[in-house]
């Protein structure tokens, strides 16, 4: 008997209980893929939209595709569509919470902090505590319809966010709108929030009016206007306005204890990564700002022996482009040299990368003596005989203005390319690098005066006190023509009769030749002249430029600056701003951009 059991009942044991693990395993298996599929739904950042019932199986219906789960595996699901999700209760104990599309969104907003940083009273964060993985798309209702709206669709996607916003109407009882989307920004729900703010009360803050604004035709964005305050040695206060001139964002620096005597002299500049860049006058240093007014970053140049000067543009490289006065250059006698040299600064490392030294690529002894008319401050001397004032790149090589010595390029290794100036009084050495003026008609100009600046022509004028550069191809540029002492007649002369341009130069360095191709400005004349800074900028969704003297512009309301959206192509005036201020600067630049950079 015993020996019968073990040869027969024994084997026939273990395969019943073999049986039944394997039964069991297979349930397990069953059991947990389906937790595992809903599981992948609910990683993956989907909502539950609904589910429906059948004899052996339910099946989840998510957003992209569809989970089917034995019956026998739940034994109690629990909606709560109020807070956006669905609790499973499984047969072997365990819960699962799916997110699930609900009703109201109301519940996501957890927080709302008016200016965050202290320094931006139109700007506030909230946070949102979202159902599942997605994003917010920002809209801050225009106080006057739909064309004063401002939307962004923010990049963060995880549940929970502070979501910035920006673009606030000052004394105001702002509608702002947070949309929750999926991770591809396809809506699932919204909801409204209302934010007041306070009235903006700054000494001295600049005046506008619009004079002409064609809003169907204007390039979208938002105008950011770099008003240093009220002198060059005052605390810069950039602020934006929109197509409808309203005030939309402003810094208030003088709180901020980092940036309190910030003297931003090119203005603010967005960089690739969605801050702003600039140089700062009052402790020679690069800043780095974020749209909140913190200071991100900051590079000290004085450490590096040199001072900033106007100008500096991020390359294509990511490095620093900027404008100084090298601190121990010096003239033959002695004296110093200022606003003569450019260097590339690598932000991540803080190393010098390049020096360019102007003296050697450009001829020093090109100067004219002060007429007695013009201001000192204005004036050339031994010292600022270049005054070097904007740098950016065009194509491989750098495309720089200088107010005395005019356009010019230089590759990488400090060789002078080319040269756009009135052919007058330059040296024998330089004469080969300088281009030969053609009208826009395509007429090559022969006189002698034109040639030398000393008259001009109705297709063709030399640019007078350059700035902001603009490479539009290998090419063509455009630039402010400021009409610095225009014709080598002052300014300041009775009877002069001055203006600044915007004007397009194409290049042709096989010919040696530059030829206008078009130019905006003349009639205008003191409406639209700005003897020092000021800018233009390539619109680039309808192919306007933005025309922007910024210094003594005679405005209806007051002496300061101007911005006039032009089409190139008929020249046609889109928009019109005036500004005005007590000191009479209206601006150092104006860019138009949207307020929201695509990254944030």
């Amino acid at each position: 008997m015993g020996r019968f059991f073990t040869t027969l009942i024994l084997p026939l044991i273990c395969f019943v209980l073999l049986f039944f693990s394997c039964k069991k395993d297979r349930e397990t298996t069953n059991e947990l893929s389906s937790k595992l599929a809903l599981t992948s739904k609910i990683d993956a950042g989907e909502l539950l939209l609904d589910v429906n019932q059948h004899t052996l199986e339910y099946v989840f219906n998510f957003e992209k595709g569809a989970v089917n789960v034995p019956v026998k595996d739940i034994l109690k699901i629990t909606s709560d569509l109020a807070h956006w999700r669905t609790k499973l209760s499984f047969s072997d104990g365990s819960e699962v919470e799916v997110p699930t599309k609900g009703t109201s969104l109301d519940f996501i907003v957890e927080n709302i902090k008016l200016d965050p940083s202290g320094y931006n009273p139109l700007s506030a964060m909230v946070n949102v505590w979202l159902p599942t993985y997605g994003r917010v798309r920002v809209t801050v209702h225009g106080k006057h319809g739909k064309l004063g709206a401002i939307t962004h669709l923010c990049n963060d996607d995880t549940p929970r966010q502070n979501v910035p916003i920006l673009g606030l109407y000052a004394d105001y009882d702002n509608v702002v709108d947070l949309a929750f989307t999926d991770r591809e920004g396809n809506e699932r729900g919204s909801t409204t929030i209302h934010i007041v703010t306070q009235a903006i009360t700054v000494q001295d803050f600049p005046q506008w009016k619009i004079v002409k604004g064609q809003t169907e035709k204007m390039e979208p964005g938002i105008n950011l206007v770099s008003y240093p305050g009220q002198s060059e040695l005052d605390t810069s206060l950039p602020y934006m306005i929109d197509n409808e001139g309203e005030l939309r964002w402003l810094l208030l620096l003088k709180k901020s204890p980092d940036l309190q005597k910030f003297s931003g002299s090119i203005g603010l500049k967005r960089t690739k990564k969605g801050t702003f860049i600039s140089g700062d006058q009052s402790q020679q240093r690069v800043v780095e700002i974020d749209l909140f007014g913190n200071l991100v970053n900051q590079w000290d140049l004085a450490k590096l022996g040199y001072g900033f000067h106007h100008e500096v543009s991020e390359a294509a490289n990511g490095n620093f482009l900027i404008n100084v006065t090298k601190v121990a250059a010096r003239l033959n006698n002695g004296e110093p040299r200022i606003n003569d040299f450019i260097i590339e600064l690598n932000p991540q490392t803080g190393v010098l990368v390049n020096e360019w030294d102007l003296a050697k690529q450009l001829d020093t002894t090109r100067y004219i003596k002060p007429d007695g008319i013009t201001p000192p401050a204005f004036s050339q001397s031994p010292n600022n005989w270049a005054h070097n004032n904007s740098i950016t790149e065009i194509g491989e090589d750098l495309l720089a203005t200088a107010r005395y010595q005019g356009i010019f390029s230089f590759n990488h290794s400090g060789v002078t390319q080319w040269i756009i100036s009135p052919h007058k009084n330059w040296g024998a050495k330089y004469q080969t690098l300088l281009l030969k003026p053609i009208a826009e008609d395509g007429t090559a100009i022969t006189d002698p005066a034109v040639i030398n600046g000393d008259a001009a022509v109705a297709g063709f004028d030399w640019p007078w006190g350059p700035h902001t550069p603009v490479a539009l191809s290998k090419d063509r540029i455009l630039v402010f023509d400021n009409g610095y002492n225009r014709q080598w007649k002052s300014n300041f002369a009775p009877g002069v009769k001055s203006f600044s341009r915007v004007v397009e130069y194409k290049v042709d360095l096989t010919n040696r030749t530059v030829q206008q191709v078009w130019s905006y400005g003349k009639d205008r004349g003191t409406q639209g002249f700005s003897q020092a800074i000021s800018g233009v900028q390539y619109l680039g969704q309808t192919g306007h430029v933005l025309f922007c003297p910024g210094m003594g512009v005679a405005t209806s309301i007051g002496l300061g600056g101007r911005v006039v959206e032009i089409d190139p192509k008929t020249k046609e005036v889109i928009f019109d701003l005036e500004v005005a201020t007590g000191s009479g600067t209206a601006f150092h630049r104006v860019t138009r951009m949207p307020l929201y950079p695509e990254n944030l």
